[in-house]
């Protein structure tokens, strides 16, 4: 049960609403975002230039 609601949470909540919430922030801060996101949750590594 545990492996299914994680993989549900990651392949479908958060691509989806994360894609969701990327439409408004360009509508709110009115340009595109300077950086392309990310929604693997699976990579250890984080970039820099994500904080």
């Amino acid at each position: 049960m545990e492996k299914l609601l994680r993989n549900a949470y990651e392949l479908v909540w958060v691509p989806f609403f994360g894609r969701l919430l990327m439409l408004f922030t360009r509508f709110i801060e009115g340009k595109v975002p300077d950086n392309q996101s990310t929604y693997d949750l699976r990579t250890k590594e984080r970039q820099s230039n994500h904080y």
